[in-house]
């Protein structure tokens, strides 16, 4: 099943995310956050964009989650995204279908394009996002400093729209399509 995450959901989307903070330089960050603060990301991305969990008999084993790519209005057709499936989850196509229902929901929203930040080395990621059909548009290099190494960080870009439009539509929050979106998701990416 995948849905639209809740505050109840933190304590599960922390121990996903923990390996990425604690052994690898997935995360650039280097504590991991609390309960409380991972419900206030929830709540804070679900003001305007989503939050999605994937669930099955043993509880949630993954995650993914849309945000803004930056600040400036102009941007607003552009969303960065990322994608969290706990160890005992991997290649059982969970990433790819959270990012399936992502799209269609961004889609919904207007988005027109989306880009995902990936620290290199990191071949399963790349490898991953290009299959998705990303392309990668840059590199960051020597951006980031963690377990002893400085870090770059490469940047890949998805056209969530084939066509190019004079003016885009608006784009809407998640609250204002929310009513599309009650229950199991999961059709919405096929």
């Amino acid at each position: 099943m995948i849905r639209i995450a809740t505050a109840d959901d933190a304590a599960a989307v922390r121990e996903i995310y923990r390996p990425a903070i604690e052994d690898s330089v997935i995360s650039f960050e280097t504590e991991i956050p609390t309960i409380e603060e991972i419900q206030g990301r929830i709540q804070r991305c679900l003001q305007s964009y989503p939050w999605l969990v994937y669930e099955d008999e043993q509880g949630v084993c993954g995650y993914a989650y849309a945000g803004p790519h930056h600040s400036r209005a102009a941007y607003r057709w552009t969303a960065n995204v990322s994608v969290y499936v706990g160890p005992n989850a991997h290649r059982r196509g969970i990433a790819s279908r959270l990012y399936s229902v992502l799209f269609a929901i961004l889609r919904l929203q207007q988005v027109r394009k989306v880009t995902a930040g990936i620290s290199v080395p990191n071949p399963a990621s790349q490898a991953f996002h290009q299959a998705l059909g990303f392309r990668q548009i840059g590199l960051y290099p020597q951006v980031g400093f963690k377990l002893g190494q400085w870090l770059d960080v490469s940047w890949w870009l998805l056209d969530l729209h084939e066509d190019q439009v004079d003016r885009p539509a608006d784009f809407l929050s998640l609250p204002d399509i929310k009513h599309m979106l009650l229950g199991d998701l999961s059709h919405l990416g096929q």
